[in-house]
């Protein structure tokens, strides 16, 4: 199965996941978006040096006094980036990966949130994620590389999450999350590989804001 059926299957899944049981009594549902700034761990260059958006749905379910349980598809931009001026030689590198994401997160609400602005509650976020690729594009010096051959891209991968909600308005959340990748995105150029480092990994930060539906 190629990447964009995959991506499609997922967003038809999520939907119909999401929309039904989001509006059913215990259950909430909504929407975040926002900025992500992102690296490649292995591609000699500085970081989070990449930045691009996200786009997700969620739907969570209460599963204790001040947890809740959040299952989300998400299109988010990574890669990395070197923009060309004196100190690198005027060096242009673009490394552009987009992936359709499905979050799997425990939230813990702080019981003393209940005192905040707008009446919600600080809350933090812990969890894994099961990324899918759907595109990928690098550049050098506006000139397209192909590595498929000597660096094939893996189809999916798995990254540890973590985050934090601050409210701002009623319903409305500023989103902080730190994602890294478990498994790489591909194997080193030269074919090295130690227990802990299996090729290259996507590091991750997303700004922006979540909205509840309830």
């Amino acid at each position: 199965m190629n990447r964009s059926r995959i991506g499609l299957l997922l967003v038809s899944w999520l939907f119909l996941v999401a929309g039904g049981p989001a509006l059913s009594q215990g259950f909430d549902g909504g929407l975040r978006g926002g900025i992500a700034a992102s690296e490649v761990s292995g591609d000699n260059l500085g970081g989070p040096d990449k930045l691009g958006w996200f786009a997700a749905v969620f739907t969570s379910t209460g599963v204790g006094t001040y947890s809740r349980l959040q299952l989300e598809l998400l299109y988010i931009q990574k890669g990395s980036r070197s923009r060309p001026n004196e100190k690198n030689n005027f060096y242009d590198y673009r490394f552009s990966l987009q992936y359709v994401e499905v979050p799997l997160v425990l939230i813990y609400d702080f019981p003393f949130g209940e005192n905040m602005r707008h009446g919600g509650r600080l809350s933090l976020e812990a969890g894994l994620s099961l990324a899918f690729l759907v595109a990928a594009l690098e550049k050098e010096n506006d000139l397209e590389i192909d590595l498929a051959q000597e660096k094939p891209y893996n189809e999916a991968e798995l990254n540890f999450l973590l985050g934090l909600y601050y409210p701002v308005a009623d319903r409305l959340k500023f989103h902080l999350r730190f994602s890294q990748g478990i498994t790489p995105l591909r194997p080193h150029l030269g074919g090295s590989q130690t227990w802990y480092n299996r090729g290259q990994y996507n590091t991750v930060w997303t700004f922006g804001l979540a909205w509840s539906l309830l």
